[in-house]
């Protein structure tokens, strides 16, 4: 770190000074005075006034001061989280969902939009921003007010935010998703996959918030596999890392129509809703189901054990929409894994739920944008507008 006293460019080092003050004082709580020079390495008359700085721009709060331990008052700072948000879109061939936090990631508001496979791609983007327009109405915000925007989609997304490709949408391939929301919404945006940004949502916010390795099986109408490894997602060079679909010898995405096609399902029942009766047949006692439930699970272990092979992971987690019948899946994973691959990892049910994918995308859109902000980059704006 750096003090204004140690020479060289003093507004360079005011920069760099301001930075480092804002990532000491984080995203949430209460921070004290002492605290900030302790964990900048500045002096304090140069973290004072960093710090008035900062307030006058509106990028922290003083909160009310608090008696020391020798009766002096203890100033205390805080990041001001509701300067702006951070969006989440999750667009897939059935749903679209949206997710709003605030700075510090605290969830704001949520919106679903309800779409179809055979749409055509200007109207899957409409839903899309009509979702996230409903959550930033819900928070009573401005569309200026949205800082940064994850998207996740089905299909192979490359660097760029483009899709490469997508078996579940017929005309999504090509599809420019990061020029599309930069266009209309003048933010910071990421895309990714999202059965990679479901494994983000899992190791930061989820189930395996304690574990570096981990595989996330994405299971539900979409069907997916991830990895992270030491705390990273693995994309692969050309995102399709975990891309089952590309694999015909692995029939776990075909075999849903275990579920869909069970004997049990009574006649005339929408697709949609197959999948769902049968697990809840199959905890009544359904015999069907509960065979169609193992077939579809045997199909799953073989994709799981070519990931753990590979990787050797501490956890395994269901995510995905079957997550929640995660007491009839697990065990009987456990038992096809112990068969297939010779070892089973720790197995757990996302927590997360529907929104799993959305809040991915928050996740990778604030890890952007703590970049933007971190030393040693230019100076801080006001805070009237989001820093570019």
């Amino acid at each position: 770190m750096h003090d204004d006293s140690d020479g060289g460019d003093p507004s360079r080092l005011r920069q760099f000074n301001e930075r480092a003050v804002l990532a000491a004082v984080g995203r949430s709580g209460r921070v004290r005075v002492a605290e900030i020079v302790e964990r900048t390495g500045l002096g304090r008359t140069a973290v004072e006034k960093v710090l008035l700085s900062l307030v006058e721009r509106r990028w922290l709060v003083e909160e009310q001061t608090i008696a020391g331990a020798r009766g002096r008052p203890a100033r205390s700072y805080r990041f001001r989280a509701e300067a702006g948000y951070v969006g989440g879109v999750d667009i897939g061939a059935h749903s679209v969902r949206a997710v709003l936090t605030d700075l510090s990631g605290e969830l704001i508001a949520t919106s679903h939009e309800t779409v179809r496979p055979a749409m055509r791609r200007r109207t899957r983007l409409k839903a899309a921003e009509s979702a996230l327009s409903s959550c930033l109405d819900a928070a009573g915000a401005a569309p200026s007010a949205l800082w940064a925007l994850g998207v996740g989609t089905t299909g192979v997304v490359d660097r760029r935010g483009r899709v490469r490709s997508s078996r579940a949408i017929p005309d999504w391939q090509g599809a420019d998703l990061a020029a599309q929301f930069r266009r209309t919404r003048s933010a910071l945006v990421i895309v990714e996959n999202d059965t990679h940004l479901a494994a983000v949502a899992e190791h930061q916010r989820g189930c395996a918030r304690d574990v570096a390795d981990l595989v996330l099986l994405q299971a539900g109408r979409r069907t997916g596999l991830s990895v992270v490894v030491d705390g990273t997602v693995r994309r692969g060079f050309n995102g399709a890392a975990g891309n089952l679909s590309s694999l015909p010898m692995v029939r776990w995405e075909a075999a849903i129509e275990y579920l869909h096609r069970c004997t049990a399902v009574p006649h005339g029942m929408p697709i949609v809703d197959r999948a769902e009766w049968v697990f809840a047949a199959a905890r009544a006692g359904n015999r069907p189901a509960m065979t169609a439930i193992r077939r579809y699970v045997a199909e799953m272990a073989v994709a799981a054990a070519t990931a753990i092979a590979i990787l050797d992971p501490q956890l395994l987690v269901v995510g995905g929409a079957f997550s929640q019948s995660a007491d009839l899946i697990l065990d009987l994973l456990a038992d096809d894994l112990e068969r297939v691959a010779g070892q089973v990892p720790e197995l757990r049910g996302s927590t997360l739920g529907a929104e799993c994918v959305a809040l991915g995308a928050v996740c990778v859109a604030q890890e952007q944008l703590d970049r933007l902000l971190a030393p040693p980059r230019g100076p801080l704006p006001d805070l009237i507008a989001p820093p570019r």
